[in-house]
């Protein structure tokens, strides 16, 4: 068997830092706040629905919908696409 050292280091280099990608990926403020803002619409839109629409089950599954669409979007744009 051959050895092989670790990728970044050579036989007889002394052991230094590492580099590591643990850094946290910082969100864009501008997507942070559209997203709060599209959640928060979403929101006032179902209350806006079971209040225009009382005593009716289809204003209930109506608000859910409209608060799951809400907060869908607002996750795919808060959260960056990896390239």
């Amino acid at each position: 068997m051959e050895y092989r050292p670790p990728e970044g280091r050579r036989p007889g280099a002394p052991p230094g830092p590492q580099e590591t990608s643990a850094a946290v990926a910082r969100l864009p403020v501008s997507n942070a706040i559209a997203a709060v803002l599209i959640a928060v619409a979403a929101l006032l839109g179902a209350i806006a629905v079971l209040l225009v629409i009382p005593e009716v089950t289809e204003a209930l599954g109506t608000a859910v919908a409209i608060t799951g669409s809400g907060f869908t979007l607002a996750a795919r744009i808060a959260v960056p696409r990896r390239r």
